[in-house]
Formats: C-alpha cells, sequence, structure tokens
C-alpha cells in the first residue's frame, strides 16, 4: 500500500475503507486508512458523507457516520438553522437506529453526537433532555417549540421501551460527563454550565423513574444505566457544586440505597456510595447518614458483615467491607464522640473487620484498607481529643478501648502461616503480606503517641506469654511489634523496666537453643529486637554478654547469619565503650568463625567491623595496634591465599571441596566442579578488601566522641607506622595483580576515603605521601573512581593534620589528572572522568588557587579549554560539574598578589569566552534541567566583573546565537535586568524565561 492512500470518491469505496480499518491489518496499513479517512471526515463533503452513512446497514459503518458528525461540529461553526437541522437529523437517525436493531456503539456514538451539538450550540436546545425523550417516544425528532404543550414528561418516560431508556440515560450521563470537562471558570461557558443546570430536574425524572421498586427482571437493565447516569452527575454536581443541583440529586439518595438490596443492581450501587462517601462527605445530608446508619444495622448488611469475617473475599463481600470503611471515614469526627451510641456501635464493627479469617493480603483483602482507617482515626484522636495530655488516659472506654481492640486483632494477624502455608504462596501474596506488618508497624507508632508505656508493657506481656506457652508464632509477631516500637523512644531510661523483663527472661537461653526448640523465622525477628533496642545494652551492660553470646553463636547459623551480624554491628558499635576489657575474647571468636566454611561473606564483613569499632575505643595507641595486627593477620591469611592462586598458570583449577574454595564463595554460589584458580584469587581479593573496608569504617571515631578524648595519641608511633605499612602492603599488592577488576577499585578507594574525615591518626590515616603515591600509580579499570578519591582527598587537606603537605601533594596529583584528561579523544568520551577530573580541579581551585595557577601555561589553557568545552557539551553532569568550576574560578580570591594578578589576567582572557558559553547555552542550546547550573557562574560574573554587561551583549549578538525568536531589543533587556539584579536569585527566572523565548513557546516542556 503506497504512503499516501488516496482519497476514495464512493460511498462503495468509503465502505471498503471503513471495513478494511476494522481487520488485523497491520499497524502501518492501518495508520494510513485512518489519516485518508480523517482527511475525508474534515473534506466539505464530510456532512453529506456522514449523512449516507448513517443510512447504510452496519454498526461499524454507522458509527463512522456519527464520528464524522462529531468531528464536523468540532472544527465548523453553523448558522443557527444549519445547527437546527443537523439536531433534526442526528435525532432522526438515533430513532431509525433504535427501530432498526442497531448496536450499542451506534446508539452510544449518536448520542455523543447529540452531546457535542449541545456543547457548541446549547443556546438552541436549552431543554435538550426533555426534547429528547419526546422525541423517541414518537419515534421522530419532535418540533423543538412543540414540547411545551405535550404530556407530563414523567408519563412519556413511563411509557418509553428499555432501549429507548437506555438511549437517554447514556445521553443524560455523556452531557454530564463532557460538560464537567469544560472550564467552569471560562466567561465563555458560564452559561452553557447554567443551561445544563436547568435540565437537572428533567435527569432527576429519568433517573427516579428507574429507581423506584420493580418486579420486572427485564427493568435491571433500566436501572443500571440510570445508576451509571447518577454518577456522572454526582461528579459533575461535585466539580460544579450549585445548591439547587446539589438538591435535586440528594433527593435521589434514598431511591439509590434502596437498589443495595437488589443483587442485579448491588455492585454497581454500593460503588457509587462508596465513592461518594469517600470524595464529597458533605454530599450526604443527616437524614442520609440515619438511614445509611439503619441500612448497616439491617439484617441484610449484618448477613453480609457476617460472611466477611468467615472469609468471604469474592469482590462483592470486599465491597461491601469498603463501603464500611467509606462511610466510617465520613463519619470519623462522629465516632470518636463517646456519647454517640450508633457511632460507638459501628466503630466497633470497623474494629471486627480486622478479626476476618486469613492472612492479610495473602486471603484476608479487607485488612489492609481497614488499617488504613484506623491509623487515620488514631491520627484525627491525636490531633483533637489528645493533643495536650495522654496521661491517664480511659482505656477501658470507646473509643480507645476500640482503638486497643485494633491493636490485639492486629499482632494476631500479622502471625506467619505454618511454613507449608507461606511456601504455597506466590510472590505477590508474600509480598502483600509483607506490605501488611508494615502497616500495622506504622500503626502501632501511632497508637504509641496517646498511649506510651502501656503499649510497651502489653507488647511485654505477649511475649512472656508466648515464652512461656511455647507459642512461637505468637513470639515472632509480638517482638516485631515491640520492635516497630524502638523508633518512637526517646533518649532516656523510662521504659526499661518493662525491656528488662524481656531480655533479663528466659529468651536467651531458648534462642541459643538452636531451631530445634524455636523455628527460625522466630528466631530473626528476636535477633532483631536486640539490634532495635541497642541502646538499652548501654544502659544496662549486665544483659549485654548474653545477648552477643547469644548473637555470636547465631552467626554460625547460615539461616541467621545476616539478621545477627548485623545486630552484632549495632550492638557493638552503640556499646564499644562496655566491651573494651573483652576485645581478646571478641578476636578469638572471629578467629573461630573463620573456620566455618559457611560464614556468609556480609556477615563477616559486619562481625569485623563491628570489632574494629571496640578497638577504635581502646585506651592506648599500643593496644589499638596490637588489636589491629591481630585482625590483619587473619585477613591476610586470605591476602596470602589469593597471591598464591594468582601466581599459578592461568588454566589451573583448584578443587572445588578447597577451604579456600569456600571462603571465596557463599553457599548459594559455590561451584561443583573445579574451579579456575584466578577466579578464586579474584574473589579472595574482594573478599579480603571488603573485610577491610569494614574495619576502617569501624575504626573511625563515631559523631558523638567526646572532644576531650585523649586516648589516642597525638602523633604517629612505631606501632602506627608498622600497621600503615602492613595495610599499604596489602592494598598495593592487590591492586597491582587485580585493578582490572572494577570491585577491588572500588573497595580500594573505600579504604583510602575511610581516613580523609578522620582528624586525628589512626591505622587507617595514612601519610599523605603514602595516599598520594598509591592513587597516582598504574590502575586498570575504574580510573574515574580512583580521581573521584583524590577529588575527596583533596578537599581533606584542609584539616590540620595534612595542612602542611596540601602544596606538595597536589603538587603531584594536578599533573597526574590533567594526563588522563589529556589522554582522552573527547571531553565526553568518558563522561565519568571528565566530570570528576573537573571536580577535582574546581576543589584545587577553590581551597589552593596559588596550586593551580602555578601550573605551566600550556597546563592550563589546556584545563581552562577542557573545562569549556565541557559547559558546551550535551552530558548533563560533566556540564553541572564545569558549570561549578566557572563559578568558582570568576570568584577565585588569594591572598598572594602575583597569584590574584595572574587570575585576574586569566578572567579577562577568558571572560569573553565563558559569556560566549552560557549565551549560546541560554540562548537553547541547553536543556531545561540545566539552567539553574548555567545560572550559578552568570550570576557571579555579573556580580564580579565590570566587563560582564559588555561581554555578554557581544556573545548575545554574535552571528552564532542559536536562535531567531528573540529580537535585538528582547537580548538588550536581557541583559539589562541581569544587571539590575546583581546576582540575586531572580536571576534565574531571568534566564528561565529568555530560554523559553529563545526556544519558543512550544518547547515549555520539551526539555
Amino acid at each position: 500500500m503506497e504512503n499516501n492512500l488516496p482519497i476514495p470518491t464512493t460511498l462503495p469505496g468509503v465502505e471498503h475503507l471503513i471495513n478494511e480499518l476494522y481487520k488485523p491489518n497491520p499497524p502501518e496499513t492501518i495508520s494510513q486508512i485512518q489519516e485518508a479517512l480523517q482527511r475525508l471526515q474534515k473534506s466539505p463533503q464530510g456532512w453529506q458523507l456522514a449523512q449516507s452513512l448513517l443510512a447504510r446497514p452496519g454498526d461499524n459503518i454507522k458509527f463512522f457516520g456519527a464520528l464524522t458528525i462529531i468531528v464536523k461540529l468540532n472544527t465548523e461553526r453553523l448558522s443557527d438553522n444549519d445547527a437546527l437541522s443537523v439536531l433534526q437529523n442526528l435525532i432522526t437517525w438515533l430513532a431509525q437506529s433504535l427501530s432498526d436493531g442497531s448496536g450499542p456503539i451506534v446508539i452510544r456514538k449518536l448520542c455523543s453526537a447529540l452531546v457535542t451539538y449541545y456543547i457548541h450550540y446549547s443556546h438552541t436546545w436549552t431543554k435538550c433532555l426533555r426534547h429528547l425523550i419526546y422525541s423517541l417516544g414518537r419515534d421522530a425528532a419532535v418540533p423543538i417549540e412543540e414540547i411545551g404543550d405535550a404530556l407530563p414528561l414523567d408519563q412519556v418516560i413511563s411509557e418509553l421501551s428499555t432501549q429507548k431508556f437506555l438511549a437517554a440515560s447514556w445521553f443524560a450521563a455523556t452531557l454530564a460527563e463532557e460538560t464537567e470537562k469544560v472550564d467552569t471558570k471560562s466567561t465563555k461557558y458560564i452559561s452553557l454550565h447554567e443551561r445544563v443546570l436547568d435540565n437537572a430536574n428533567d435527569v432527576a425524572a429519568l433517573v427516579a423513574s428507574a429507581l423506584v421498586p420493580m418486579d420486572e427482571a427485564s427493568n435491571i437493565p433500566s436501572q443500571r444505566e440510570a445508576i451509571n447516569c447518577l454518577q456522572a452527575w454526582f461528579l459533575y454536581a461535585q466539580r460544579t457544586p450549585k445548591q439547587p443541583l446539589i438538591q435535586i440529586l440528594q433527593a435521589l439518595v434514598q431511591p439509590l440505597v434502596n437498589c443495595l438490596l437488589v443483587e442485579d443492581l448491588y455492585e454497581t450501587t454500593v460503588e457509587l456510595l462508596t465513592d461518594t462517601l469517600s470524595n464529597w462527605q458533605q454530599f450526604f445530608t443527616r437524614q442520609h447518614i440515619n438511614s445509611l446508619y439503619a441500612l448497616f444495622e439491617s439484617e441484610w448488611a449484618q448477613q453480609r458483615y457476617q460472611d466477611l469475617l468467615k472469609g468471604d473475599f469474592d469482590f462483592d463481600a470486599v465491597q461491601f467491607g469498603l463501603f464500611m470503611l467509606a462511610f466510617g471515614d465520613a463519619q470519623m469526627v462522629e465516632m470518636m464522640d463517646t456519647t454517640d451510641t450508633r457511632a460507638q456501635a459501628f466503630l466497633a464493627g470497623l474494629a471486627g473487620l480486622l478479626t476476618a479469617q486469613g492472612h492479610p493480603a495473602a486471603e484476608d483483602k479487607i485488612f489492609v484498607p481497614a488499617l488504613e482507617l484506623w491509623s487515620a482515626f488514631v491520627e484525627n484522636l491525636v490531633d483533637t481529643l489528645y493533643s495536650e495530655s495522654t496521661n491517664n488516659l480511659p482505656w477501658d472506654k470507646p473509643p480507645l478501648s476500640q482503638v486497643m481492640q485494633v491493636v490485639s486483632h492486629s499482632w494476631q494477624k500479622i502471625q506467619y502461616p505454618s511454613p507449608e502455608v507461606y511456601n504455597s504462596w506466590d510472590s505477590t501474596d508474600k509480598a502483600g503480606f509483607g506490605d501488611a506488618r508494615k502497616d500495622v508497624a506504622d500503626f502501632l507508632q501511632a497508637v504509641y503517641t496517646i498511649s506510651g508505656l502501656p503499649l510497651i508493657s502489653f507488647f511485654v506481656d505477649l511475649i512472656l506469654r508466648a515464652l512461656s506457652n511455647s507459642a512461637w508464632a505468637e513470639l515472632e509477631a509480638a517482638s516485631f511489634c515491640l520492635g516497630a516500637l524502638s523508633d518512637c523512644f526517646s533518649e532516656g531510661s523510662s521504659y526499661d523496666d518493662a525491656l528488662t523483663k524481656v531480655f533479663g527472661s528466659s529468651l536467651f537461653d531458648l534462642l541459643r537453643q538452636g531451631q530445634n526448640i524455636i523455628p527460625v523465622r522466630s528466631r530473626q525477628t528476636c535477633l532483631y529486637l536486640i539490634e532495635r533496642y541497642s541502646e538499652y545494652f548501654v544502659r544496662h551492660a549486665e544483659y549485654l554478654p548474653a545477648a552477643l553470646n547469644l548473637l555470636f553463636s547465631a552467626v554460625a547459623d547460615r539461616h541467621l547469619a545476616l539478621p545477627s551480624s548485623k545486630s552484632i554491628f549495632t550492638l557493638c558499635s552503640s556499646c564499644r565503650k562496655l566491651l573494651t576489657s573483652e576485645i581478646d575474647a571478641f578476636l578469638e571468636q572471629y578467629s573461630a568463625l573463620r573456620n566455618n566454611q559457611d560464614l556468609d561473606s556480609l556477615a563477616e564483613e559486619r562481625v569485623i567491623g563491628a570489632i574494629a569499632a571496640i578497638i577504635q575505643s581502646l585506651p592506648s595507641e599500643e593496644h589499638k595496634s596490637n588489636a589491629v595486627r591481630r585482625l590483619l593477620a587473619m585477613v591476610g591469611v586470605d591476602v596470602s591465599a589469593c597471591l598464591q592462586f594468582k601466581s599459578t598458570h592461568g588454566n589451573t583449577l583448584v578443587d572445588q571441596n578447597d577451604p579456600m574454595v569456600f571462603r571465596a564463595f557463599d553457599i548459594s554460589q559455590r561451584p561443583t566442579s573445579p574451579i579456575l584458580a584466578h577466579e578464586v584469587a579474584s574473589l579472595l581479593a574482594i573478599r579480603a578488601l571488603r573485610c577491610l573496608c569494614s574495619v576502617a569504617k569501624g575504626l573511625q571515631a563515631p559523631v558523638d566522641l567526646d572532644s576531650d578524648d585523649e586516648s589516642t595519641l597525638a602523633g604517629s608511633s612505631r606501632d602506627l607506622e608498622q600497621v600503615h605499612a602492613d595495610i599499604t602492603e596489602i592494598l598495593v599488592q592487590l591492586k597491582d595483580l587485580f585493578s582490572n577488576n572494577a570491585e577491588v577499585v572500588d573497595a580500594i578507594c573505600t579504604i583510602l576515603r575511610a581516613g580523609f574525615s578522620e582528624s586525628d591518626p589512626g591505622p587507617f590515616v595514612f601519610p599523605s605521601q603514602t595516599v598520594t603515591e598509591l592513587i597516582i600509580s598504574n590502575w586498570q579499570s575504574r580510573i574515574a573512581t580512583v580521581v573521584n578519591t583524590a577529588s575527596a582527598f583533596a578537599s581533606s587537606l584542609n584539616a590540620g593534620r595534612f595542612k602542611q603537605h596540601a602544596v606538595p601533594t597536589l603538587g603531584a596529583l594536578l599533573p597526574w589528572v590533567f594526563n588522563l584528561l589529556h589522554q582522552l579523544p573527547d571531553p565526553e568520551a568518558d563522561p565519568e572522568l571528565s566530570q570528576y577530573g573537573i571536580e577535582f580541579a574546581q576543589r584545587v581551585l577553590s581551597r589552593r588557587p596559588e596550586v593551580l595557577i602555578s601550573q605551566t601555561p600550556n597546563v592550563l589553557e589546556f584545563l581552562f579549554t577542557f573545562a569549556m568545552k565541557l559547559l558546551n557539551g550535551n552530558e548533563p553532569l560533566p556540564k553541572a560539574a564545569a558549570a561549578e568550576f566557572w563559578t568558582t574560578f570568576v570568584t577565585a580570591k588569594s591572598d598572594d598578589p602575583n597569584v590574584q594578578s595572574t587570575l585576574n589576567d586569566a578572567m579577562l582572557h577568558f571572560g569573553p569566552q565563558l559569556s560566549q558559553s552560557l549565551m549560546q547555552n541560554i540562548g537553547g542550546r541547553a536543556s531545561r534541567s540545566d539552567l539553574d547550573k548555567l545560572s550559578d557562574p552568570l550570576k557571579k560574573l555579573i556580580f564580579q566583573h565590570v566587563h560582564a554587561s559588555k561581554w555578554l551583549e557581544a556573545a548575545l549578538n554574535d552571528p552564532n546565537f542559536p536562535s531567531d525568536k528573540v529580537s535585538s531589543e528582547d537580548k538588550a533587556l536581557f541583559v539589562k535586568k541581569l544587571v539590575s539584579l546583581r546576582g540575586g536569585r531572580a536571576t534565574n527566572q531571568v534566564v528561565r524565561d529568555f530560554w523559553l523565548a529563545c526556544r519558543g513557546s512550544n518547547y515549555a516542556y520539551a526539555s
């Protein structure tokens, strides 16, 4: 088929094309057919075509005829006489289509065409629905002027056939839906909306006629469409809240409520009432509310409620639950009134929804929405009744007694099922159940704000009861809930007595007996509980040994390794000062753990990091160094094995049962056949380096470390120097052999960074020369990461201990970075390296401009040119980094007159180029997201330099300026605004407006 189909010139040709549109043709064919038909619709022959098509048989043909009428009404303006002629024809076609058995798609499209007519010519058809109903009653288009003398509307409606009633309902619903989309605030459409309101009584009469009780089953389609029509008018009235319209619709609420009792109408009705209660609560009158209360108290509602609680979660049952919740949400304030017995009874019913059979999400579909309502209810309680004091609250009386019922129901509902049941769920059910548990945690935190200690005591008692009854699922759920409340605790020990009942109980002893006594999941959650309350153990060191012994025994269990190791790290970090006397025992414990072939690598990293945190608090440098050396010796075992495997021939294989293979691979990834020695070597290197990362982080001083702590030596010592040498040797060896591995490079850089933020000497606070030599040595991959590490190092050189080394260090690093950038074929060839390279130069310029300026002229020329190319480029991150570099350059100052003179000369040289680049970008080349970053150097340039306006004017008037959509006057005004703002915040908006003007308004949201 050709690219442009010719427009058919005969009616059969048009019909053929329409029929082809509904056949399974290729997308490009369908697109060409649509284009040809659209050209035909918009042609002067479109009206005649529509009339001919609507007279032909076939629903698709008639549908296209009606669609053509809509296109013509939307694109051409008619005189009133011509418009009325179209209206008469449309009603005639609708009547004929109803009598000749045309399908619903034709009837609905003709109704849409009539509504389109009304939107454009409502002044010619003010009583549109009344006229349409009379016309349908006579099977012909009645003259508009005759409807005043016709029979009463109610009588005409009652005599309509079902199909005619459906057509009238579709028209009325579409009228509300389409006019709701028309701007109510536009003066152009004020009269349209006023005329729509004039039809509201007729709509109400139509709907009411269908909602009256009838025994005939054939009336169900009419009733269902009447309810759908009512929904459209509810939405229209909600957006156009005119009191007369609201009162008309309010009169239909009771008949609507009665439809709930008709089984075939229940679904449509309950959805409409639920949506309206949720989104338009003020629509319902007191009489409506009383009627709904009576409904919920009826035998019909009680039976549906009981079915839901018994585990009936089909669509209708869940909809009833959502209906209850929507009504509860609408009655939120009333349900807080303890004197309103009716509201309190309903509140009890809402609490009962949380007792439905089945597990949340997986089976019980009402639990989560019910809990959301209760969370909102508790938040409202906090904001209204209990905003000032939560002492001596009446928890044994409503509504608080209901809240505690929900707490009780909730923790029971989130108990895990048996492993067999849980494993039978699909991933969606498992995730939904997990999310429901999180929702319960959020709910409990809200309750805590008005409860406090009683809520803590509630779960403490549940834990103790579960322990005594060996009820492990209950123990897990209660422990989860108590753990969720840990974030609510303020600093202090006000609840320690309650927690002591748990941590001083038999819990730890039972947990150590293994999964033969307590299932894995319950043990995991109890270990999580220890982590959540780590601050408790700081205050109660007497329970610390038992907790840590339990956790270390659990690390050896692969099912518990991750939660227990996380708890070990948290506990040791919090209690580090209390544990220093036991450092030898911790080191021995770690040594023993390393012999466990199933020890998870992440668990090991956490454990060794925890021990390092304790080492950080040791009282003497010598003691610290000795402990660190013992850790390094154990890590060194992996390093030695790694080097040995790496030294073998390329195809050497290692038996899969070799102990070092177990170290290299976690249990889930272990090979089942011999593996290449070089692969084992790489994995051992990564494991060793990650352990060192954890040691380095653990040894970092905590943020809250006392400033007067003199536990570390002021200077270096031989012990510390030896530790530095040992660690450096490991890093150099592994870098030289494995820097082609990205994970190795990342780990080494992380280790180096760990010491940058430290203010005192330490095992990972290396001498600046050591760091520099390692950074500028040869790397085989991830060089951008190394440059980024160099940037972080440059920032740390302002610290007191490094200040004296700043100049020589930066003097060595700068040429190395510039050389890397120089090797790039293009600045955007490696965006990450370009970004980090310019960021490094920016940090040097901001802190030590004299070091940057001291570089040779050709090096400086390269740097500034490189930064200019990035500013002109398209890569967003390097572009942003370049903008920051130029911002720093424009504002750079130095106390050294010679350096300042050089900076001034450089500014005079590069100022015009910078102005040119900024104006090219703001003139349309930059994307919208770049503008704020580009505004920064522009603001500084204007504020700092007297020549800025001249440079900017020249750049704007350059022949290569990218936009022809702004005049010379626009450009001059732009510069004038910039200068008057003197770099103020409003500059950003001026820049955005100018960029939009340069792009053209059509591009306002293009980038």
